[in-house]
């Protein structure tokens, strides 16, 4: 949940990862133990995807 919170507060600071062409921002965040997929929306975000590193 720290990582949600973390993109929620700046949610533009992490990379855009959408397909080319794609009209919805999708943007990945990476924790040290997990990364999220999520869209950004006004002061909030919509988590696309989650998983576990390593």
């Amino acid at each position: 949940m720290a990582l949600v919170e973390v993109a929620r507060m700046d949610p533009r600071a992490w990379p855009d990862v959408r397909d080319p062409g794609s009209v919805e921002e999708i943007r990945e965040a990476f924790g040290r133990r997990c990364w999220i997929q999520y869209m950004p929306h006004a002061g909030a975000i919509e988590v696309r995807d989650i998983g576990w590193a390593g």
